[in-house]
């Protein structure tokens, strides 16, 4: 009998000293001693007190060696870093799940030029969520005073740098939290430069206890140029300053394409403007245009924020006496989302930037919704195939009137009279001439344009060997009006056109819906529709060519994927948003799907948050 109540009483003093062990380890409790909490205690202790014993109390500091230090339950993590998910808590250690019986607390930070507006969205189905769409979560969304589209607010100014911004967020926070409300599992989401912004006001908690509350533990970005921001280093006036000469040659491009057909339009005004005046005027104003408007307009992009992330700013990568953001080693878990627009990369994100790819007819879905960027790349191809169709109808102009002026300036010979007329024909092929190669210039801007952006503004460039194809087509088009087939001769067309090509063979679409009502230059001198037959011929070269790196029309996919620096063992997670540009990452399908991972804790238990 009293080795049996011996050996009850050592199991039942090793399960009671485990149990206290976790208890203390979750709750980091500081009084001196703790008493066993757990349903059905009282029974237990009558239990006991058959045998002789009764409940233990057991002084706080007092630990189990045996059992070890409380562990924290590992989760694999997608994405191109390893997975790592043990993180070393500020609040002490905690397992999964324990403390998250009440709201947690997120900071909604947005990007430059951004508002309290940007993450509206996301915010809102986080804290409330939307019926069938998204089930909200037990958090709160804090993200500033209220802003509209007609009176936008931000939740930090840029006004004085990345740290003024985040004084900003610091004097702002109280206003949403305090000890009663605040929990060890708050953490912050930020777009772009807010994930600069978020960064420094880690560091600034840490560094700066004094000046700093502990207001976040951790941190999750979209879209942020942990590296910095090339595109700064190519724009910012007091830099390479390349947006001028890039917007002078589409001024001119796409303006001489309307100018100077209009002017050769007219037989006065043809006269009374010599190509030399004409060259002056499209250069003086594409110049003060690209020069003094185009910079006035977009000053508001190079606040003083953007002093601290381009490539090399002192405040990234630190200097002799003072460290830089990019030095300092984040003691919170951290998630990093990256995107990869799929090309062309500049029209698709200007589609969603100036919001055409988000209206009524082709995104229905506004919630998590905001997919459809091809409309700009739409409209831009159909700009393309339009001004090579004019292009070539002003060629067969030029040709004919080539044909004319032979036979005029021949005639004169015998018939005098007949000079005036040879030296019209010849004014009308030169200026045929002149709008086949302003037409000519507009469509290479355009068909270049996405390259350019990327290479010259975007990021320093790359080489690399591809695939060239160029395809010639020999077309023969019937207009069921002017031409019918079977009843009239087809007009005979013959296109080439140069491109990349994908893998190791030159494809493109077939002729049948490449040139299905079809706008060609007919043989009346106007431009015809319908339908094309004939053949493709491709030739393939592989050549060595400037490319862009990847980027979500913004930021460059290797800055925003950059592996910050955490401490050893604690939470991070790098993960792509794939075909997302910059200004999708805020409410797109990927978004909803970055938010749902993240709260189910796939990229890290501590970014965890049950459904309400």
């Amino acid at each position: 009998m009293p080795m049996k109540k011996l050996n009850f009483a050592a199991i039942a003093g090793f399960l009671l000293c485990a149990h206290i062990h976790v208890v203390i380890a979750q709750n980091n409790l500081q009084s001196d001693s703790i008493q066993l909490l757990f349903p059905n205690q009282q029974k237990l202790q009558t239990e006991l007190e058959k045998f002789g014993m009764k409940m233990l109390a057991f002084p706080a500091e007092q630990t189990c060696p045996s059992l070890g230090s409380a562990r924290i339950q590992k989760f694999p993590i997608e994405g191109v870093n390893p997975p790592m998910d043990n993180p070393t808590l500020k609040f002490g250690h905690f397992p999964p799940g324990f403390g998250k019986d009440r709201d947690i607390n997120i900071f909604w930070l947005h990007g430059l030029n951004g508002n309290t507006g940007s993450w509206d969205v996301a915010a809102h189905a986080t804290q409330f969520g939307y019926p069938d769409i998204f089930p909200a979560r037990k958090a709160r969304s804090i993200r500033g005073p209220a802003s509209s589209s007609s009176h936008a607010v931000q939740f930090y100014s840029e006004n004085l740098g990345i740290t003024g911004a985040a004084r900003d967020l610091e004097n702002a926070a109280p206003l949403y939290l305090n000890n009663s409300n605040k929990t060890k599992w708050d953490y912050i989401i930020a777009h772009s430069q807010g994930g600069i912004v978020g960064r420094e006001w880690l560091r600034q908690m840490d560094q700066s206890p004094a000046s700093f509350q502990r207001f976040a533990n951790g941190l999750v970005t979209f879209g942020t140029s942990h590296a910095g921001a090339e595109i700064l280093n190519n724009t910012r006036p007091n830099m390479r300053n390349k947006l001028p000469n890039f917007f002078k040659e589409a001024c001119t491009a796409l303006g001489g394409a309307l100018v100077v057909p209009k002017i050769n339009s007219n037989l006065y005004t043809r006269l009374l403007i010599s190509n030399d005046m004409r060259q002056m005027l499209m250069n003086s104003a594409c110049g003060l245009s690209s020069n003094l408007i185009i910079p006035f307009a977009l000053d508001n992009y190079f606040k003083a924020t953007t002093n601290d992330f381009y490539v090399g700013a002192p405040f990234l990568v630190g200097t002799a006496t003072k460290q830089g953001l990019s030095q300092y080693e984040l003691d919170v878990p951290v998630v990093q989302y990256y995107g990869i627009e799929q090309q062309p990369v500049m029209w698709r994100f200007m589609s969603s930037s100036l919001k055409i790819g988000h209206d009524y007819l082709d995104n229905d879905q506004k919630i998590f919704g905001y997919d459809k960027d091809e409309q700009l790349q739409e409209k831009v191809e159909e700009m393309i195939a339009d001004f090579d169709a004019r292009a070539m109808l002003q060629d067969r102009q030029a040709e004919h009137y080539r044909k004319l002026e032979i036979g005029l300036y021949s005639g004169t010979i015998l018939v005098p009279v007949m000079l005036p007329f040879a030296i019209l024909t010849t004014t009308r092929k030169n200026a045929a001439i002149e709008n086949k190669h302003a037409f000519l210039k507009a469509k290479n801007w355009l068909s270049d344009a996405n390259e350019v952006y990327q290479i010259e503004l975007l990021g320093e460039k790359l080489t690399k060997t591809e695939l060239e194809c160029h395809l010639i087509e020999e077309l023969e088009c019937h207009d069921p009006v002017n031409n019918p087939k079977g009843m009239m001769p087809p007009v005979k067309l013959r296109i080439e056109k140069k491109y990349k090509g994908v893998g190791a063979f030159c494809t493109d679409k077939s002729i049948a819906s490449k040139y299905t009502n079809f706008e060609f230059p007919g043989n009346d001198g106007t431009l015809w529709k319908g339908n094309c037959e004939g053949v493709q011929t491709f030739y393939a070269t592989f050549k060595t060519v400037f490319v862009a790196p990847e980027n979500d029309g913004v930021v460059l996919a290797n800055s925003a994927a950059h592996r910050l620096k955490v401490k050893q063992g604690v939470s991070h997670a790098i993960k792509l948003m794939p075909n997302t540009n910059h200004d999708q990452m805020k409410n797109s399908t990927e978004t909803k799907l970055a938010l749902t991972e993240l709260y189910d804790g796939k990229m890290g238990h501590f970014f965890s948050i049950d459904f309400r």
